[in-house]
């Protein structure tokens, strides 16, 4: 079975659905564009810098000091910091890769609070800000990064199945042609794909 997502091969997304015994293929039929914005605050001023995803760990490497507390989300965006950041950083990760365990992580590691910039995506779902709110972990966005589709659009390689690993990309692979599985990561997805009148056959929390 060949699943077609958007991640490289070396990324732990692909290397988990080859441990399933399916062969993953990468296919990006959206990117990530940089919206080159600067931090909302002093990076030296806060508790932690907060990372939740591989594309915001690369808009945000260039700011990171060897003296800086970094939360980041999952293994991926730990390794997007680069080794010479993960190895010199004091850095934190939560034992599986949601904003659910992120948050969770959060309290207990910095259990009086306070200032804390989240570098995150336009489109993120925003859970940890609306868990935080008027709590004393007081959190700053910095939208580091936007997902647009793949100009020219990519051709799809032969496969069984899609991973949408977002909305955007779900409302774009619910329009490919073919007998082909659709799964989600996440609810959001999922009901892209149902808002486009396309089935889906999984979701993956």
């Amino acid at each position: 079975m060949k699943l077609a997502l958007a991640r490289p091969l070396d990324h732990p997304l692909c290397r988990a659905v080859a441990e399933a015994g399916w062969e993953p293929v990468p296919y990006y039929i959206t990117v990530q564009e940089f919206t080159h914005a600067t931090p909302p605050m002093a990076l030296d001023s806060v508790s932690a810098l907060l990372v939740l995803s591989p594309a915001a760990a690369k808009a945000v490497k260039a700011w990171v000091t060897k003296s800086m507390d970094v939360v980041v989300q999952g293994e991926g965006t730990e390794q997007s910091l680069g080794l010479e950041f993960v190895n010199a950083t004091r850095l934190r990760r939560p034992r599986q890769a949601t904003a659910e365990s992120l948050w969770d992580m959060l309290q207990q590691a910095y259990p009086e609070g306070g200032e804390f910039v989240l570098a995150r995506g336009e489109r993120s779902r925003q859970y940890i800000e609306a868990a935080a709110k008027g709590t004393v972990w007081r959190l700053h966005p910095w939208i580091t990064h936007r997902e647009v589709p793949t100009k020219p659009e990519p051709t799809l390689p032969s496969v069984d199945a899609l991973l949408a690993l977002s909305p955007l990309q779900a409302e774009y692979m619910a329009g490919t042609p073919g007998d082909l599985l659709r799964f989600a990561w996440g609810d959001r997805a999922a009901k892209a794909f149902e808002a486009s009148g396309v089935e889906v056959h999984g979701v993956c929390e």
